[in-house]
């Protein structure tokens, strides 16, 4: 069974959609503009604790990221690319440095409807690979029960009281927001 999840941009409007899987050597995310056009893909080359992703752009390998141990929280490396992401990963807000240079931060939010991603793409030619690197991240951040997980686990009711949301379908967005292009003065 493939999971998916829906991009958006700033205003609502359906971007990409990533389509994948997990759990084995060979798996795949894979990013695709709206017409169906593969983009991007992250494919696992390595399945441990520590795991290994190959990242590919219009069907040519770019980098590899490698989740590696830190000090206080593991952190991630994008190499050919030199990004580091590193973060919160406990209250799940992460960024991607290429040395000083911002060039994404993420956040998670969770709501009775699932979950949000929200990233912040400092160059537009960034986002498709940015929207994978996300999603990976946060597959092998520590878990924290959505609201809706919350909600099934309680057993306090007043009988007569149904929840609002306990008919909800949920899916996860990925919002990018801010996503502009750097300019380059002469």
């Amino acid at each position: 069974m493939q999971n998916r999840i829906i991009v958006k941009d700033e205003s609502g409007k359906d971007v990409f959609l990533i389509v994948g899987k997990w759990g084995r050597v060979g798996d795949a995310l894979s990013l695709y503009s709206l017409d169906g056009n593969l983009i991007a893909e992250a494919k696992q080359t390595f399945l441990s604790i520590f795991p290994k992703f190959d990242l590919y752009y219009e069907g040519e390998k770019v980098a590899s990221v490698v989740k590696r141990p830190g000090i206080r929280d593991p952190y991630f490396t994008v190499s050919k690319l030199n990004w580091v992401i590193s973060g919160n990963f406990s209250e799940k807000r992460y960024t991607i440095r290429h040395y000083t240079e911002l060039i994404m931060k993420l956040e998670k939010s969770h709501s009775y409807t699932g979950d949000f991603y929200s990233l912040l793409v400092m160059n537009e030619e960034h986002a498709p690979l940015c929207c994978l690197l996300s999603v990976i991240v946060d597959h092998y951040s520590p878990r924290r029960s959505s609201l809706r997980q919350l909600q099934l686990q309680s057993r306090y009711s007043l009988g007569f009281y149904q929840p609002v949301f306990g008919f909800s379908t949920f899916c996860h967005d990925l919002v990018v927001t801010n996503c502009r292009l750097s300019k380059k003065t002469d």
